[in-house]
């Protein structure tokens, strides 16, 4: 809003007047209290007050203040040394609305990195060497915090290029170490901190302490050349290639050319709010071509040439009723809080995760406490901090509320032991292998009637099953028997990756099995695979490569059972780059005529790209039941996706032509 639309609309300008004052008071008081490590409000709240002001008093002073500004933050009797940023460390506008990313865009190439909800920090190298570190402060001058920065390994002490450079980036705490620090902090005799973003903010301030920095982490995003001197970069591709090369860890780097790849990492950022423990409040996109950076500027307050794009978020306050535990196929037992109902973003939320054991404990969460949760768009509701504790202690439960097996913990997780017993992991284990081999119409709800009977212990069972068998789930006829059967008949032929991914080994995804396949050819390539063979593949650390070992090992008799039951994993040949479906990406499901894994090769030959879900990115569905009513049908009539038959497909493999005809059935 305007001050001419103040104005045409009759509000007296006294109360604009006041009500500018009062807000811009009420940013400055909440930035003191953001940067000295004890928020009073959530950022949803505070990005509200700052979106008021703007509509008001478009150039208020207060909105050109970048980080703390001219506000102490540090702890009471540290003194900081003040040094000056010879390029201005500025903020960055922001939009929630999609369309207005993409005009801002405006059809230019952009590179998408993750929003992290930390702190900015500036690296200084001199000869390749670390010699200091700054915070963002007001934009131009911050705080010299090189002993803090020096404790944390994502920050390198050298740069094998051997040369002057500025790198910027974000500094954050992970959910998994602001739980460890919490604990060391406590056995310091130092206050229990609130959440891991303002423990941050809350460590770059004190004067002693230094080595509990090393519970961060750090993304750079930014190469300032000292001097003048560039290696030359022309493209931001090119920047964060070579961060990565000198040892930078990077917030997940994509380059974009067009709006379905925007949204699909932005679906990608909004599935790791929800279930990574890095603190995300976002995406920004910043244009390619660093030739337009210079040729466009900056403002006082940002850059033109990046934007930021966030959920809208709501928050609320309610009050934990109780806290469940749910053993999970992993044999993880997880807590949720069972809520006073509260509305955000359009849906009554009455339950919240609490993530694991270790934050039941940081928090000290019981019944009573008065807590804050918020909801951005779609994202699931997150648990933000308790405003008002109840009185007395958290509990954690002794027993597997499944089994009753005596739980374990590794000081941030409780889990069952109880892997082969436990009904709660067996059948987490047997839903993950019915996801993964993509059988249809075979839900949780149909299943626990033939794990109820004993007809199901395993997931090879599924493959023993006759259609008589299917019967016994009430309301289920002959027609829906002999579907469920046929389906899950035909997905005993299955791409490998599909088969390992299964398997449910945990930190191992679709992606990681496709990988290891890549070095270790067919199922007894992974199988005979070690540790340390393992660990030598880029991306693979040495848990990851034990995870996927001990997974595997422990296995051994799945997958004995699963191949004597007539399960046929399938690894396709070297598919080629480049094909007539190049670029295209496919969903295949329902009955086929012929095994999936035909079909499957067949795309993968032509260049294509196979998924086991539907999205705006998905070319084409493939399938035999085009009038099914399956999920992923439902999909793709939503996003207006086309359904194929396999004669459709097998003509567009062999004039391409037909793939710009191809049509809906």
């Amino acid at each position: 809003m305007t001050k001419k639309i103040i104005e045409e609309e009759g509000v007296e300008r006294p109360l604009v007047a006041h009500r500018i004052t009062e807000l811009a008071h009420a940013i400055m008081h909440h930035k003191k209290a953001y940067y000295s490590g004890h928020p009073e409000i959530s950022d949803a709240a505070y990005d509200a007050l700052e979106d008021e002001l703007r509509s008001m008093s478009p150039d208020h002073p207060v909105l050109e203040i970048v980080g703390a500004g001219t506000l102490p933050f540090a702890a009471a009797g540290a003194v900081a040394r003040k040094v000056e940023h010879r390029t201005p460390m500025l903020s960055l506008d922001k939009t929630y609305n999609l369309a207005d990313l993409h005009h801002w865009v405006g059809g230019r190439p952009v590179m998408g990195t993750l929003k992290v909800d930390g702190n900015s920090l500036s690296i200084v190298y001199e000869g390749g060497r670390l010699v200091l570190a700054k915070t963002r402060g007001n934009g131009r001058v911050g705080e010299d915090v090189t002993e803090k920065a020096v404790w944390i390994s994502d920050i390198p002490r050298t740069l094998t290029e051997g040369m002057d450079a500025e790198v910027r980036g974000e500094i954050y705490c992970t959910e998994g170490n602001f739980l460890r620090l919490a604990d060391e902090m406590v056995q310091l005799g130092l206050d229990r901190p609130t959440n891991p973003r303002n423990i941050v903010a809350g460590l770059l301030g004190r004067k002693a302490h230094f080595e509990l920095a090393r519970y961060f982490s750090f993304f750079a995003f930014d190469f300032i050349p000292a001097n003048g001197k560039s290696p030359g970069f022309k493209t931001e591709v090119e920047k964060f290639k070579w961060l990565g090369k000198v040892g930078f860890s990077l917030p997940h780097p994509k380059r974009l050319s067009d709006p379905a790849e925007i949204e699909g990492y932005l679906d990608y950022v909004k599935a790791l709010i929800a279930e990574d423990e890095i603190g995300l409040d976002g995406a920004v996109f910043s244009y390619d071509d660093l030739a337009l950076h210079d040729e466009m500027g900056l403002t006082a307050h940002h850059p033109r040439y990046k934007m930021s794009f966030k959920w809208q978020g709501q928050t609320a306050v309610s009050v934990i009723k109780e806290i469940s535990w749910a053993t999970s196929r992993l044999g993880i037992v997880t807590p949720v809080a069972v809520i006073a109902p509260v509305y955000l973003s359009g849906a009554s939320i009455t339950n919240i995760t609490l993530h694991n054991a270790a934050h039941v404990k940081a928090y000290n969460l019981k019944p009573g406490d008065r807590i804050e949760i918020v909801r951005s768009g779609e994202v699931i509701p997150k648990f933000l901090g308790v405003v008002e504790p109840a009185a007395g202690d958290y509990r954690w439960p002794e027993n597997c509320p499944e089994c009753g097996s005596l739980l374990v913990s590794d000081s941030i997780r409780l889990k069952c032991p109880n892997e082969t017993a436990c009904p709660a992991q067996r059948l987490g284990a047997i839903l993950n292998w019915i996801r993964c081999a993509e059988i249809d119409d075979l839900n949780e709800k149909r299943l626990l009637p033939l794990m109820d009977s004993g007809l199901v212990k395993s997931m090879a069972d599924l493959y023993r099953l006759q259609e008589k068998d299917f019967l016994i789930i009430p309301q289920t006829r002959e027609k829906m028997a002999s579907k469920l059967c046929k389906n899950i008949q035909s997905s005993k032929d299955l791409p490998l990756a599909s088969f390992l991914n299964g398997l449910g080994i945990e930190g191992a995804g679709r992606t990681t099995w496709e990988k290891l396949l890549e070095h270790f050819h067919g199922l007894d390539g992974v199988l005979k695979a070690t540790a340390d063979e393992i660990g030598k593949i880029e991306g693979f650390a040495e848990k990851s490569a034990a995870q996927v070992v001990d997974g595997l090992t422990a296995r051994r008799g799945w997958i004995k059972d699963l191949l004597e039951a007539g399960v046929k994993p399938f690894q396709a040949d070297a598919v080629p780059k480049e094909g007539v479906l190049s670029g295209l990406q496919f969903v295949i499901t329902g009955a086929l005529s012929v095994p999936r894994a035909e079909i499957e090769d067949a795309i993968k030959m032509a260049g294509g790209k196979l998924s086991a879900s539907v999205s705006r990115n998905t070319y084409a569905v493939v399938t035999e039941e085009p009038d099914s009513g399956s999920t992923k049908m439902k999909k793709a009539r939503e996003l207006g996706v086309k359904i194929w038959s396999e004669r459709q497909l097998r003509s567009a493999i062999a004039d391409k032509a037909n793939i710009e005809g191809g049509n809906n059935l």
